[in-house]
């Protein structure tokens, strides 16, 4: 196992969710895992059947563990009970509304759309549209904006997956189109979530184009938690990646999330949703492995810094115990976080 002076998870959910018909109190589970891993704070994010509002009340609660990103959780809700057709409109409203109250410190879990069954896909002028509604306000609140990448095997819900397997179907199906969206906002930080690599297994399509759009733009970071080790190596090699565009988030309390084995193959071990088996029933300890994963790494430690937290604590603006220049080595990041 390997660690940072400051270990920061950018992707954790901890309300139980509606889907996932779990009623108990996450947010235990969540801070012994933290204690005994020893992660100083987590960016909490709300899926489907989450809550902005909730998130809010915990980082109230506990404001030294975790920091909360938004979306328009609300707006998905009324879309897929019908009381109300989902629109980029309605979607930026609700967004711009939560940053406004200062809780919360950037926008995402992923880019808002609309999620409810439909026959036609989305174009990528009309996706591009509605992304730039969600840039400008990452623009206006000068805060990061959070681009969900990689395609999950074995999800049960392929109704979502059908759009976004195809390049069509946009952002999440096709990372590379995230070359337009990063040339447009250079002034906007983008952290391409899960880095292609959504309990996707062993495959690596989409992590290969998100390599691709980091080392084109300046402005683009990668998560890394669901990395096995050897898919570290390309990036740190990598002139225009390096150390100072990965930062650490592993969906903890992603409950479809299943850990499996190739004895012999590489990888050995990794991430993947099962089609036979639903929701489980325990928490799975996705920082165990990604720490063992890191800890195969032979770079220098101040890297490993930066990974585990100090990316992230200069992008989410995050209080630190001590000055970041004293905390995390000085790297030329090449464009400016206001």
């Amino acid at each position: 196992m390997t660690k940072g002076i400051y270990m920061m998870d950018t992707h954790v959910y901890v309300q139980p969710g509606q889907q996932m018909g779990d009623t108990r109190n996450g947010v235990d589970v969540l801070l012994y895992h933290m204690d005994r891993r020893g992660i100083d704070k987590c960016v909490l994010k709300a899926t489907v059947g989450m809550s902005n509002q909730d998130n809010a009340n915990i980082v109230k609660k506990y404001p030294d563990k975790f920091i909360a990103v938004c979306n328009d959780e609300v707006t998905q809700k009324k879309s897929q009970t019908g009381e109300k057709p989902w629109s980029i409109k309605d979607a930026a409203k609700e967004i711009d509304e939560w940053m406004a109250t200062g809780q919360f410190h950037g926008i995402g879990e992923g880019l808002a759309r609309d999620r409810t069954p439909k026959k036609k896909l989305v174009t990528w002028e009309e996706r591009l549209d509605q992304i730039c509604h969600l840039f400008e306000l990452g623009r206006k609140y000068k805060t990061p904006m959070i681009y969900h990448t990689g395609l999950p095997i074995g999800a049960k819900w392929l109704d979502m997956a059908r759009s976004r397997a195809h390049a069509e179907m946009c952002d999440n199906g096709n990372p590379l189109l995230c070359h337009e969206v990063a040339a447009l906002y250079p002034d906007v930080p983008i952290i391409l979530a899960h880095g292609g690599v959504e309990a996707s297994g062993y495959y690596m399509d989409d992590y290969e184009k998100c390599l691709n759009v980091a080392a084109s733009h300046k402005n683009v970071f990668l998560e890394t938690g669901m990395w096995w080790a050897e898919l570290y190596d390309k990036p740190l090699k990598d002139p225009n990646i390096g150390a100072k565009k990965l930062v650490w988030g592993c969906a903890w309390g992603q409950r479809n999330n299943y850990q499996a084995w190739m004895p012999g193959q590489v990888p050995t071990t990794y991430n993947v949703a099962q089609l036979d088996v639903g929701p489980i029933d325990f928490s799975p300890d996705v920082w165990g492995w990604s720490l063992r994963e890191m800890g195969r790494l032979n770079i220098p430690q101040d890297d490993i810094n930066l990974i585990f937290g100090g990316n992230a604590a200069w992008l989410y603006k995050v209080d630190l115990p001590l000055p970041y220049d004293r905390m995390f080595k000085k790297v030329d990041r090449g464009f400016e976080r206001a």
